[in-house]
């Protein structure tokens, strides 16, 4: 596998574990000047598997791929990127969850395609990754803004409160140590995850892992 960028048109593994995606890609390619497929995976594992053999120039791959035994998510980008740090990785995704997308935007990855774009943008995120620039498609783009609009309005103590959490302390044991009532700390906690879009504590702990809030 190459991690110089060559001349157009751009070299691109492509990855999903859905057919139609991978065909919907796969034209919007072949209609393209920018880039040409050179091989496709439709799980972690032949990703994993077939990457090192491949002369490609760009990663497009999906998030979630949990068909295979390699873990899928944001560990599986963080393998790619720890394994490949030279190659430049777009994903396509249909995650709406703004502390995974954060996650992965911090782990370096150059490109993030809402599947429910128009496959067109996939060639011009692919260009744009192998040229080390940053593409974020509009919809995501405006989700990220919005959340990190609604981040700054958290309060002193909202903000105190989801970092206890993180660091794996109760409701309870957050309200004994800073000396509020149980149901104080809790409507803090359910304000503060209202405010960034989160549903439950699993996305709590990733919006804190996302964005350095782990002790």
């Amino acid at each position: 596998m190459s991690a110089e960028i060559t001349s157009l048109p751009l070299r691109v593994f492509l990855a999903d574990d859905h057919p139609i995606v991978l065909m919907g890609a796969r034209a919007a390619f072949e209609l393209s000047p920018i880039a040409r497929v050179v091989g496709e995976a439709r799980s972690t594992d032949e990703v994993l598997r077939e990457l090192p053999s491949q002369q490609c120039d760009v990663l497009v791959t999906d998030l979630a791929m949990p068909n295979g035994s390699a873990p899928d998510g944001v560990e599986y980008i963080r393998t790619i990127r720890n394994t490949y740090p030279f190659l430049p990785v777009v994903v396509i995704t249909m995650i709406g969850n703004v502390g995974i997308l954060s996650q992965i935007l911090g782990l370096g990855i150059l490109g993030l395609v809402d599947k429910a774009d128009d496959m067109e943008s996939l060639p011009v995120a692919v260009r744009s990754a192998a040229g080390r620039r940053l593409f974020v498609s509009a919809e995501l783009r405006s989700l990220l803004d919005a959340h990190s609009h609604m981040q700054t309005k958290l309060s002193p103590r909202e903000t105190e409160v989801l970092q206890l959490l993180a660091s794996g302390l109760s409701v309870n044991q957050i309200a004994e140590r800073l000396g509020r009532s149980f149901k104080t700390v809790s409507r803090q906690k359910m304000q503060a995850m209202h405010k960034l879009g989160l549903t439950n504590n699993v996305e709590l702990f990733q919006y804190a892992l996302a964005n350095g809030m782990m002790p």
